[in-house]
């Protein structure tokens, strides 16, 4: 596993790496980091420190919608945030991923940061992962 780091720095990494306009969900990020659960991407969304630079508000779930926050509602400053960056949400306020979704750390981004390539690469394919985001499906 990648580095000393622990696994919320790993996952901060990660988010780091989406780009303007586009989104991941909780699992990707979570499959990547070898987090247990999506749910512990989540935890670590939410404790990131006040003024962080890690851009949270591009992790959604797997339906395509914000998750709701503590007290059960959608953050509204992500919604805004997503659509300053050009994010679009359909009627029923889900992204569409086809337009927005990300691909996934590059393999030399991957490399640089201590992840096992053919590890990830077996594991893409035994959970039968596939998309746009998971461009080291082979």
């Amino acid at each position: 596993m990648p580095g000393e780091k622990t696994l919320f720095e790993r996952i901060y990494d990660l988010v780091e790496e989406i780009p303007i306009g586009e989104v991941a969900t909780y699992g990707q990020i979570a499959f990547v980091v070898s987090a247990p659960t999506p749910r512990v991407v989540g935890f670590a969304m939410a404790g990131l420190p006040d003024g962080s630079k890690v851009p949270w508000h591009r992790v959604i779930n797997a339906a395509g919608r914000l998750s709701p926050r503590k007290d059960g509602v959608e953050s509204a400053e992500q919604r805004l945030l997503l659509r300053a960056e050009g994010v679009l949400f359909d009627r029923v306020g889900r992204v569409d991923f086809a337009c927005h979704a990300w691909r996934g750390p590059s393999w030399q981004w991957l490399e640089e940061h201590g992840y096992d390539l053919g590890e990830l690469a077996l594991r893409s394919g035994a959970l039968q992962r596939r998309g746009g985001w998971c461009r080291w499906h082979l």
